[in-house]
């Protein structure tokens, strides 16, 4: 996606929306009044894209272009023509990335906001002008006949009358997974990778969640999905950015022999797992300079775009609370950056002081609060916590094994187990398990086995039930 920087702003935000993404129009159309936007030139692309809405009930994508060529031959207005053929041109024809990159329900949070903002002004200029030529009464009236545009979250819906709402609730592309992986780890996961969930992985000190939370934020990139990963203090900077770099060329950080992964299956006469590897070796460290060059490959081969679609926030241990990541996400904001994807590892170590909270008290809002930024974001969130003392005796995660408080699992949409034998880490093998899960049926007892190498930190390689 090649957009102007230098005029990042909200109504540049919404006009995009409007031109690619259905749903957002589709609610605008419900609520549209004339001069929503400040500037005349965003109002008159607007109104395009309504018009077209209104026929055709869809977005007008690429045919924008068509609806301009037609305006600018009629029109006089300079300005406006040249403003409106800046904005299109720095679209760069790519309105299928764009749509595929617009984050619906959190764009019309924006939306509501900022034209109930340029409602508000206007109607403090009215009054103004009312009250300055005497005429109080009208201004009065002004003021006791306003009223809020409701739109998003917390809106009144007309449940059996809403036409948007209906196919906004049955629209599979809003509710399409936002991080894939191939197989029969695809197939645990399901579809609970999606916006608005909130996926935690338990097990126990050195299993490999840190693993885990480094792969879904990097196959996300991968997938074109942009992803913001903050590393609250097991590791520093230099560590994490060594993880992604080896993930990334898939070698060891010095010279060695690894046995890499390239099939794993259930054999039913022995009933057990059997894997085969293959010895790969490395005779050379991993450089930087390497590194680059493999990232550089990565960008044009695989991401295929030159936008940045993962960025990397690291902080000391206890130093970053939800509300600081919040921050964060407002200042990339600002720079028309915002996240399907938010990684953070790990929820136990994060900040946890409240007022009048004390213990497991301030676990419990921390883990709400996760849970609202996943909501207000419209986005998936992904952490990682602790199991208890008891799972280092287990085979297998179950519900009872959280630490320190179980109302952690009450705010996950999905708990995710994280298993493994001894055995199995010799084998390099690990279990994944649903421990707890909304909206789908699962069994506790029920793992898909993977097998990975952690010398290339990449912990699903492939998979098996």
């Amino acid at each position: 996606m090649k957009i102007d920087k230098k005029n990042n702003d909200v109504e540049r935000r919404i006009l995009i929306a409007m031109i690619v993404d259905s749903v957002v129009l589709g609610r605008i159309n419900t609520k549209w009044q004339p001069r929503s936007f400040k500037s005349k030139w965003a109002n008159i692309v607007a109104q395009w894209c309504l018009e077209y809405y209104q026929r055709y009930n869809k977005a007008p994508m690429k045919h924008v272009e068509s609806l301009f060529e037609n305006w600018s031959a009629k029109s006089k207005d300079e300005t406006n023509v040249n403003l409106v053929s800046k904005f299109l041109s720095s679209l760069s024809d790519e309105y299928e990335d764009l749509k595929t990159e617009s984050n619906s329900d959190y764009i019309l949070d924006i939306t509501v906001q900022y034209f109930n903002q340029v409602k508000i002004e206007c109607l403090v200029e009215e009054v103004e002008s009312d009250i300055s030529e005497g005429h109080s009464e009208k201004a009065h009236n002004r003021l006791v006949g306003y009223s809020k545009i409701e739109m998003g979250v917390g809106e009144g819906i007309d449940v059996l009358q809403d036409t948007e709402a209906i196919m906004k609730a049955f629209d599979t592309e809003r509710k399409e997974t936002l991080i894939k992986f191939p197989g029969d780890l695809g197939k645990f996961f399901k579809s609970s990778l999606e916006r608005e969930g909130f996926i935690s992985f338990m097990g126990k000190k050195g299993v490999g969640k840190s693993f885990w939370l480094m792969t879904m934020a990097y196959e996300a990139m991968l997938q074109r999905k942009r992803v913001a990963m903050f590393e609250v203090g097991d590791m520093g900077e230099s560590q994490t950015m060594r993880r992604f770099m080896i993930r990334a060329s898939k070698q060891p950080r010095f010279a060695k022999d690894v046995y890499y992964p390239i099939k794993i299956w259930y054999n039913k006469k022995k009933h057990k797992v059997e894997r085969e590897f293959e010895l790969r070796e490395f005779n050379k460290k991993l450089s930087w300079r390497k590194a680059k060059k493999v990232c550089e490959k990565v960008m044009q081969k695989k991401v295929k775009s030159k936008e940045t679609y993962l960025k990397l926030s690291c902080h000391f241990n206890s130093t970053l609370s939800v509300s600081t990541v919040e921050s964060i996400l407002q200042d990339w904001e600002r720079s028309d950056w915002i996240p399907d994807v938010i990684v953070i590892d790990y929820a136990d170590i994060l900040k946890m002081e409240y007022p009048g909270k004390e213990g497991r008290d301030c676990i419990n809002e921390t883990w709400k609060r996760l849970r609202a930024l996943s909501q207000r974001r419209h986005c998936l969130l992904i952490t990682a916590t602790q199991s208890d003392a008891d799972s280092y005796e287990r085979g297998t995660m179950k519900m009872k094994n959280f630490s320190d408080d179980r109302r952690k699992i009450d705010s996950v949409t999905g708990m995710i187990g994280v298993n493994q034998t001894e055995s199995e880490k010799k084998r390099g093998i690990m279990r994944l398990n649903w421990v707890s899960l909304r909206d789908d049926e699962f069994h506790p007892s029920s793992c898909v086995h993977v097998a990975g190498c952690l010398a290339v930190a990449n912990p699903a390689i492939c998979s098996c039930w």
